[in-house]
């Protein structure tokens, strides 16, 4: 009765808004500091029936009670940056990193980057990527200003879209966001790093670019593919394929690979037999469909597909195989590599990967607003889960803060051992 009550009340505050709205034109403002009753309202109800309507596997007892504390925060102020950190919370409590909330004002006026990027390792928040020359790959984060990080990461962390909380300390100080525009980072031998992200000097990102080499001359070969975006980097990494077609072993490291596109022209150049896709699964709550057919209405029909088959392509590179794979690898990265794994056709060393691959919705908001959100959920062909789990390797290593420094790859050096050496 209670859920009935809520779902009538929202569909009254539809019906006054529409008559609202009508009379008052929802004003197009993407450079306003605040924003109208009429357009929070509005952006809310529309965030609220896009999730009740495509999120897979909604648990919507949960989820009302949650957009009724949301309504209570976004209708309170008309401060847009409230309104945004507001719905960046409430969407982030999806957990599913491909489920998020985004506003061009709010990243063209708060959004600059941090210049680095850190995450846990070995237990210790390490800088894994930097841009400023203050900070150094290897170093150990403490304190925010002088907050200890981890207090600090629990008491930002809720605004931060992710499928498990691994994955949202992968993206955490990528989301400038969330942090003050000037603030304090102390280290662990004692230094004390000022930031400004408005200001500070930052050194420009490589291009990514595939990398192709002879580990031990016409034996082990090395290919390192940095993202699935477009198909450049498939294309050279193909091309490499062909150079090191008799190598006794071949290394593919897609490790920092975030995915961001298609990975089934690579995938198919050296997958030597059929392999099984993932199962998938996706819900639609309510709509004609339900409404005429389904006894159930208004609760939803999932649609599951599995047992796909995918037969590669002849010629395909047919030696011994090791991928090497960390945290940041996810989407089409991990769409690229589950089948290698189920297949039983390579080898995995490294890290898990992220956990997070999903189809996605993308709806356009008044005001340069979006909401992002996943359509379709993945398991393993098995019917393991897989979002917020990841892809497990064959073989773990751990890689630390003291690597980082000294510049050593033991995931790598670990599968240099294996290719040499496939008996250990």
């Amino acid at each position: 009765m209670a859920k009935k009550c809520f779902a009538c009340a929202v569909l009254l505050v539809l019906i006054a808004l529409s008559v609202s709205m009508r009379a008052h034109p929802l004003p197009q403002s993407p450079d306003s500091a605040t924003l109208s009753l009429e357009d929070r309202a509005m952006v809310a109800s529309r965030i609220y029936h896009t999730v009740s309507t495509f999120f897979p596997g909604l648990t919507q007892s949960k989820f009302d009670p949650a957009y009724a504390e949301y309504l209570r925060v976004i209708l309170a102020t008309s401060d847009r940056r409230e309104f945004d950190l507001a719905s960046m919370k409430f969407i982030a409590d999806l957990h599913d990193g491909h489920t998020w909330f985004y506003d061009t004002w709010l990243d063209k006026n708060y959004g600059q980057s941090t210049g680095f990027m850190a995450y846990p390792l070995a237990g210790k928040w390490t800088v894994v990527r930097s841009s400023l020359d203050a900070l150094k790959v290897g170093d150990v984060i403490t304190a925010v200003d002088a907050t200890p990080v981890d207090d600090f990461y629990a008491q930002q962390k809720k605004y931060v879209s992710a499928s498990s909380d691994r994955d949202a300390g992968v993206s955490f100080f990528d989301t400038g966001i969330i942090f003050p525009e000037k603030f304090t980072l102390t280290l662990a031998d004692g230094r004390k790093i000022p930031i400004d992200r408005a200001n500070d000097k930052k050194q420009p990102e490589p291009t990514p670019k595939t990398e192709g080499r002879w580990l031990a001359e016409k034996s082990v070969a090395y290919i390192k593919l940095p993202t699935f975006h477009g198909l450049d980097t498939q294309i050279q990494a193909i091309a490499f394929l062909r150079e090191f077609h008799d190598a006794k072993a071949l290394i593919l490291d897609v490790r920092g690979n975030p995915g961001h596109g298609n990975p089934l022209p690579l995938q198919s150049a050296l997958m030597t037999g059929p392999y099984q896709a993932w199962t998938q699964s996706s819900s639609e709550h309510g709509g004609p469909l339900l409404r005429n057919y389904a006894s159930g209405y208004p609760e939803h029909s999932t649609l599951t597909l599995s047992d796909i088959a995918v037969t590669p392509r002849d010629n395909a590179y047919s030696g011994p195989l090791i991928l090497l794979t960390d945290r940041i690898c996810s989407c089409a990265c991990e769409d690229f590599v589950m089948p290698f794994k189920y297949a039983k056709r390579a080898t995995l060393v490294g890290e898990t990967t992220a956990g997070t691959f999903s189809m996605t919705r993308r709806l356009d908001l008044p005001n340069g607003m979006m909401l992002n959100i996943a359509a379709v959920h993945h398991t393993f062909p098995d019917g393991m889960p897989f979002e917020g789990i990841g892809i497990t390797p064959h073989v773990a290593v751990e890689v630390t803060p003291d690597d980082l420094r000294a510049n050593r790859d033991p995931v790598l050096q670990r599968a240099i051992d294996l290719a040499q050496h496939p008996e250990q």
